[in-house]
Parts: C-alpha cells; structure tokens; sequence
C-alpha cells in the first residue's frame, strides 16, 4: 500500500473536523493517530517505514489511505525539506491544505498551546514576541512549497469558512480531487472535532505519560481523570487581540495573504 493524500494543515483550520469526516467514507482509511508526524522527522531519525505503513488499518485492494500531520506546515520550525521526503515517498501524492482568518488562527492556536502546557503565557506579549504562531500562519510560505513539488493540481487549498457554511460543497471538491464517491459520506454535517475549550484537552505531559501513569491510566481510570483533570484551563475565556495586536498580525502577513490570493484565485479580502 502507498499512502494517497495527507491533510497537511494548517493547524487549527478544521483538520480534524475534515478527517473526521473523511474517515466516514467507506473507501477511505485514515491513520491511527490522526497525526503521526512520520514526514516531520529527519530521515536518520525516521521510523522503520513499515511501522508508518501499519497505522492504517484495514488494507484491502481499492482503499484509499490517508493521514493529516499539520507539523508538515510548521516550516521552518519543523524541517526545512518535509516536502522532499513526501515526494520521495509517493511522487502522485494529493495533498489537502485548509486555511482560516488569520487573526482567528492565531487566536485558536495560542489557546491550542496553552491549554496544554504548564507554563502561563500572556496572548499579547507572546504574539508579539516573534512567536511560531505567526509563521505557522504565513499561509503561502508553507504550501508554496507543495505546489513547487507536486504541481497545482495535486494540492487542494481549502477556506475553513466553506466547512462551516457550505459543507456540503467543499466536500464535493475534496472527493472529485481524491476520486472517491462523495454520496457515501455519511453524517458530515454534525462532525465538529477538536473544538478549543474541550474539557477532554491533556496536558502535554499527559498525552504520552511515563509507564507508571499508563498503569494507572488502564487500571484505575478514575484516578487518571482526577489528576490530567484539565477543566480549569480548558474553560478560560479566549483571548480577545488588541486593536494594535490586530493590525500587527495583518501587517506582518499582508504579503502573505496577497500571494495566497493569487495562488487560490480567491478573494480573501475579507481577511483584512
């Protein structure tokens, strides 16, 4: 088996929605994790790649398979060359980008951050201080890249709006550019996953814990939900920018969201 398409990000722009959804379809076959970071690792450090191959289950003649890292747009916090290793892995691989208002991106993305790291942060000081946040969200220079690489036609560029407000549509464009029947997804309409707040949101250092807290975790579940209990963070109100912070944000990728602009043949004005 090869894999067919990755959802590639961008981070907090409905990829887990979008992968939910995917995985309804009776021909498609998403990993497990959803987000197996495979591509993100340099090659010495690399998994065997029949360990990568066996996240997918089942394999049989005919699926599809797929995956949705969005640690492939952390360019250049995550690997300079990630489209390289993807195109050496499968040449006619599809790739699927969402993008979202940048300020609303960045919002949700602090909150992401935050919600699972022990450290408090102030939003403003953080944005403002040269954090990822703002590269993660240079829409155009992470997927330029891509379509370098691959083509245009073998990347699909995506507006979170259109998967909130006509889903139907966008998930049209997804199955005709994967080749599958869009008629047997099913329940499309009520998936909505990941959404930041979520009282089910670990602490980092909970998501992969140490052998005696996977103890406790599979014999004493309540016990495990007493202590990665994270409601008090996860139910803080978000962070509302600054009308300085604001500006900012769309100063810095104004360049950005022009050239994007361009490359979707989409007006995005609406952004600024």
């Amino acid at each position: 088996m090869k894999v067919d398409f990755i959802i590639v990000g961008a981070q907090k722009c409905g990829t887990t929605t979008l992968f939910d959804i995917l995985n309804t379809h009776p021909g498609l076959v998403g990993s497990q994790p959803k987000e197996p970071h495979f591509f993100t690792a340099p090659a010495a450090r690399r998994r065997p790649l029949e360990d990568y191959e066996g996240i997918f289950s089942p394999q049989a003649p005919g699926l599809k398979y797929f995956e949705a890292s969005t640690s492939y747009t952390f360019y250049p916090m995550r690997g300079l060359h990630i489209w390289d290793a993807i195109h050496d892995y499968n040449p006619e691989m599809k790739l699927i980008y969402l993008v979202r208002n940048p300020i609303d991106r960045v919002v949700s993305g602090f909150v992401h951050v935050q919600q699972r790291s022990k450290v408090e942060r102030d939003f403003e000081e953080t944005i403002r201080g040269g954090s990822g946040h703002l590269d993660i969200t240079r829409y155009y220079t992470q997927i330029a890249p891509y379509v370098r690489k691959f083509g245009r036609d073998q990347v699909l560029i995506l507006d979170f709006d259109d998967l909130v407000d006509d889903r139907a549509a966008l998930l049209q464009s997804v199955a005709s550019f994967i080749g599958v029947d869009f008629d047997e997804f099913s329940d499309y309409g009520a998936v909505h996953s990941n959404a930041a707040g979520s009282s089910e949101i670990l602490l980092q250092r909970h998501s992969n814990p140490s052998l005696p807290y996977r103890a406790i975790r599979r014999y004493l579940p309540s016990l495990w939900r007493r202590i990665t209990d994270n409601t008090e963070r996860t139910s803080r109100p978000r962070p509302v920018p600054s009308e300085e912070t604001r500006e900012m944000i769309l100063n810095v990728l104004d360049a950005d969201i022009r050239a994007l602009e361009e490359l979707m043949g989409a007006d995005l004005s609406k952004w600024r």
